[in-house]
């Protein structure tokens, strides 16, 4: 592996003069515990000293007398120098600094002592739901026993400590057996393969570099890794060794366990540095001790909105929260780093132990804040005991329950999470949700009934989609060019993203990631589609008002959706996409992933249609929709499934309305008349939503001609009302 960027370290480093580096700590800004302990006398006892193995003390005071922003600033050159009658006690007062905040303090480290092997088993899965913790990582230090850190280590140092290395990783067995990749000589395949695991490790840190750890890059540098890449050793990366454990989910026992396991087996036949009173040596002040550190990336979208909560939690058992990227990272989707802070004075098992028990407390937290489907024996007692007269009672007989009631999809979608809803809310129609695209397949034994039943089908087979010709739709009229009736059209559709989960099911970095996609295939419309993208935990007061005021802004209202986890991380990953004329408006994660609106004053539904036909052909190239054969687009609530399109108008009916075959009419035309302000909503002067009934079995270009027939008919029989009136 070659970089030109890397030449500058493919030789011996050096320090610049002790002089001249104490001159420019002396000079500059810094606020580090290197220049606050580095007293002139200090410094004149050893600016001409040298450990056993030749280090300097130019060589821990480079980087940070470069570097003003260095919170610690000192380096050790070598293991010796920790416990050198000279320079101890410069590294004494910084240590305890840094670890106890008193340079005064005396803590001594323990002996090591990872746990008893019952101790390690008790440490256990931390998140057995799998919903909060994405993935968990220990790794510990190690340095050779009498061998220099990088500054003052030397061709042949580094190439005889991988050799060393390489002999005793070599006999380890079982899962922790693996291969060995040597940076020097590495190919573009395995360097990709190493970029793709985040298993490489590059000289890319100015501060590092400048004291010494690049030193002679990169001889004896490399990456050891099991087959299943759960077990990772770095040669020479900053310390002599980095054990890593690592794997997804929260099962921290396993993963303590396989490092302690490695651990032991390293050690039986190479010594590493360690010094009573300071534990285990390493390169840098602040890692040593156990030199482990233990961490998970865990979700907490929702305790993370008030930082002093979660910042809070973290001080009581001495953790580290930082964004998953690295110390001074943001957080992403609500994902945070949490690990130990403490390394001096306890034991890796106590260590491990007070992480553990953080965890879990931000776990509980978060999960009171967080949806989730009641039990599902729970909500089985209460809807198989109630009176409901859902679809989802009626067909989740004892034998269909008894069948799905442990069944996951891959998305880890539960029965629970698609019944949650209908069984508190035992007055619901439907009563049921799909958890995520999958749970049409895996739950089919109750959705297929359902779905049949509530539109009305004896089986469930929805044609391709077809949004009619170019003739075809130029052909769709005006439904009131004289402007008497009809005060607005509107047509909207569904649209669900493949591979991923609806709301309930979903992760906080699902929702943001969903808004990501798609904010990035929205952002490419042109013409009279493109507009802007309002997110909706970034909105001012003011564009609050305005949105309200148009009645585009969608809030998190109504019960039914709320106890089947349509709101969940509300409002993360949530927004609204407006063109300029405010004619083309889509709602992000609200209840579906999308919903495409194309809308206008007045009757002209052919304009209405062929702008919402534009818009999804352009966003079908960018994005891939979940959808089945003969079920159409699959959409969050089976009855939207289908062409999941609702085409409607509001158009003002005071006589039609008033008949006592109103609705049956409705019926008869496939039409479904209600309020304005939405089901079971009442009319307001007579104006009525009037929108087509059927979803599933027809075309799109089918259910809108059908729609404009019905409504046409109605509004000729409004005008024969008026008539006779006169």
């Amino acid at each position: 592996m070659h970089d030109e960027s890397d030449e500058q370290w493919r030789v011996q480093w050096s320090a610049k003069p002790t002089e001249e580096l104490w001159k420019s700590l002396q000079n500059g800004k810094s606020n580090s515990l290197l220049k606050k302990h580095l007293t002139l006398d200090r410094y004149n006892l050893l600016k001409d000293k040298k450990t056993s193995l030749g280090g300097t003390l130019a060589q821990c005071i480079s980087s940070g007398s470069l570097h003003e922003g260095s919170k610690v600033g000192i380096y050790a050159c070598d293991p010796e120098v920790y416990t050198d009658k000279n320079f101890a006690e410069l590294f004494r007062c910084v240590i305890q600094d840094y670890h106890t905040g008193d340079a005064n303090g005396n803590v001594k480290h323990p002996e090591p002592n990872f746990g008893t092997d019952e101790q390690i088993e008790s440490l256990g899965d931390l998140d057995p739901s799998g919903y909060f913790v994405k993935s968990t990582r220990v790794r510990l230090a190690r340095s050779h026993k009498s061998m220099p850190f990088p500054p003052a280590a030397k061709q042949d140092d580094f190439k005889k400590m991988e050799k060393l290395a390489c002999e005793r990783l070599s006999t380890l067995t079982g899962e922790l057996a693996g291969t060995y990749y040597p940076l020097r000589g590495m190919d573009k395949a395995t360097q990709k393969k190493m970029i793709d695991d985040h298993f490489l490790f590059r000289p890319d840190d100015n501060v590092l570099g400048d004291a010494g750890g690049y030193c002679c890059w990169d001889d004896g540098r490399g990456i050891f890794h099991n087959k299943e890449k759960t077990f990772l050793t770095w040669l020479n990366e900053e310390d002599h060794f980095r054990f890593i454990s690592m794997q997804q989910g929260g099962n921290l026992g396993q993963v303590y366990k396989r490092l302690a396991t490695a651990i032991k087996h390293v050690e039986e036949k190479m010594s590493f540095a360690k010094a009573d009173g300071l534990g285990y040596l390493t390169f840098c002040p602040t890692n040593l001790g156990t030199t482990m550190r233990a961490s998970v990336h865990v979700r907490v979208p929702l305790l993370s909105k008030d930082p002093q909560v979660l910042k809070d939690i973290c001080a009581k058992y001495n953790l580290q929260p930082r964004g998953v990227d690295g110390e001074h990272s943001d957080s992403k989707g609500g994902v945070y780093d949490i690990s130990n802070k403490r390394r001096l004075g306890l034991t890796e098992w106590e260590a491990v132990s007070e992480m553990k028990s953080g965890v879990l407390e931000i776990i509980k937290e978060e999960a009171k804040l967080t949806w989730s489907p009641q039990p599902i024996d729970e909500l089985w007692n209460k809807i198989s005991k109630s009176d409901s007269q859902s679809l989802m009672k009626k067909h989740l007989t004892q034998a269909v329950y008894d069948d799905l009631k442990n069944k996951k999809t891959s998305l880890r979608g539960t029965l629970a999470h698609c019944i949650n809803s209908g069984c508190i809310h035992l007055g619901s129609k439907v009563g049921i949700y799909a958890c995520d695209p999958e749970a049409y397949t895996v739950f089919e034994n109750v959705f297929n009934n359902v779905i049949k039943e509530y539109h009305k089908v004896d089986s469930i087979n929805h044609p391709e989609p077809t949004f009619g010709t170019p003739e075809q739709i130029k052909a769709l009229e005006n439904i009131d060019p004289e402007g008497n009736m009809v005060k607005s059209t509107r047509i909207r559709v569904a649209r669900t993203l493949a591979g991923y989960p609806f709301a309930p099911a979903c992760t906080s970095e699902d929702l943001e990631n969903m808004q990501s996609e798609s904010v990035k295939a929205l952002a490419t419309l042109t013409g009279e589609l493109e507009g802007e993208y309002l997110p909706l935990a970034k909105m001012d007061e003011d564009k609050q008002k305005e949105l309200i005021k148009d009645h585009f802004l969608f809030r998190p209202d109504d019960p039914v959706l709320r106890d089947a986890g349509g709101y969940k991380y509300w409002d993360n990953g949530r927004g609204i996409f407006i063109n300029k004329t405010k004619t083309f408006l889509t709602w992000v994660n609200e209840e579906d992933h999308l919903r495409l609106i194309s809308m206008q004053p007045g009757g002209d539904l052919g304009e209405v249609y062929r702008r919402l036909v534009k818009a999804i052909n352009e966003l079908e190239k960018k994005l891939k929709f979940a959808k089945r054969d003969g079920y159409g687009y699959l959409t969050f609530c089976p009855t939207n499934l289908g062409t999941t399109l609702r085409a409607s108008v509001h158009m003002a009916i005071p006589n039609v309305c008033k008949e006592p075959k109103f609705k049956e009419v409705c019926e008869q035309y496939s039409i479904q008349p209600r309020g304005i302000d939405g089901e079971h909503s009442e009319s307001k002067g007579g104006v009525y939503d009037l929108s087509n009934k059927r979803r599933l079995g027809l075309t799109e270009f089918a259910a809108v001609r059908e729609m404009l027939d019905g409504v046409l008919k109605i509004k000729k029989w409004e005008e024969e009302l008026a008539a006779a009136k006169k």
